[in-house]
């Protein structure tokens, strides 16, 4: 146990409620989303659900981490008020997030050494639940060392994956080939993936009807229920309508006895990378 305040941070795209932002005084850095009609704070101005109805009226978008300015101007804010920063970054191959917080360190001078970037080699809510860890243990009074050494031991027990309605989104953004995003179309072939040493790939599919593929995908995520950490168990969607919600939680309850009543949105940032009706189960192993 040590006498200094550590703050934790997050990316946004760590896909975490408000509430539990809140209740564990997380604080988020914004992402951009970029389209035609102006460049938005992802979270803050704007949500997967505009995006879908931009990019289904034929609009087009991309996603940029947070520059090296936003991140140093974050940092030196949260500076005054704590005395070390643990902060949890998207993977740094999927993202330049990590980089531009290291260039953000150099910019904060000698208060740069109060500042721990931690690259998660996670997204959407697989990094928050090591940010929710993080601030856990800060709040236990933790030092930054202890804290560090234990997201390093859990990171490889964290199980992110999801599955997609169809392969538009992920053609789109250069995740899969035209070829594989037209047979999936042709066979009702739904794409499921996972982050895998900090990349997001291509896990497995799911063929037919998608309410009983979100069904199998779920039972096959969670088939060794008992090793996983319910407290640490999220339902991450983009999209997806309130009977398809029903849907997951029913079977998550089922297979853990458990009782999950709310799912998180997913962030801009990842929601346009794979599209509506698209449905995670995120968790940590034991």
């Amino acid at each position: 146990m040590n006498g200094r305040k550590i703050c934790i941070t997050a990316d946004c795209v760590c896909d975490l409620s408000d509430d539990i932002l809140k209740e564990h005084n997380i604080e988020i850095v914004y992402f951009y989303i970029v389209t035609d009609t102006g460049v938005f704070r992802d979270v803050d101005e704007i949500t997967a659900d505009n995006i879908f109805e931009y990019q289904s009226s034929g609009g087009r978008s991309e996603t940029r981490s947070a520059p090296p300015d936003d991140f140093a101007g974050f940092f030196r804010r949260k500076l005054r008020r704590c005395d070390e920063i643990i902060h949890i970054a998207v993977s740094s191959k999927v993202s330049r997030s990590v980089s531009h917080c290291y260039e953000a360190k150099e910019l904060l001078g000698e208060d740069g050494d109060r500042l721990h970037i931690f690259d998660s080699e996670h997204l959407s809510t697989g990094m928050g639940i090591l940010a929710l860890r993080a601030a856990e243990l800060a709040e236990e009074g933790r030092d930054a060392a202890y804290i560090l050494d234990e997201l390093e031991d859990m990171r490889d027990k964290i199980s992110t994956t999801f599955i997609a309605n169809n392969a538009e989104y992920l053609y789109i953004n250069g995740k899969v080939s035209k070829g594989l995003k037209n047979i999936c179309n042709l066979f009702s072939i739904h794409p499921v993936l996972e982050v895998k040493d900090g990349v997001l790939k291509l896990k497995t599919v799911e063929i037919g009807n998608y309410e009983k593929s979100m069904q199998r995908y779920i039972r096959k995520q969670l088939k060794h229920s008992d090793d996983i950490n319910k407290s640490l168990l999220f339902i991450t969607h983009a999209g997806c309508s309130v009977n398809d919600l029903k849907l997951v939680k029913r079977e998550v309850n089922r297979i853990m006895s458990t009782n999950i009543t709310g799912a998180v949105k997913a962030s801009a940032t990842i929601s346009v990378n794979c599209g509506p009706r698209t449905v995670g189960v995120f968790y940590a192993n034991k």
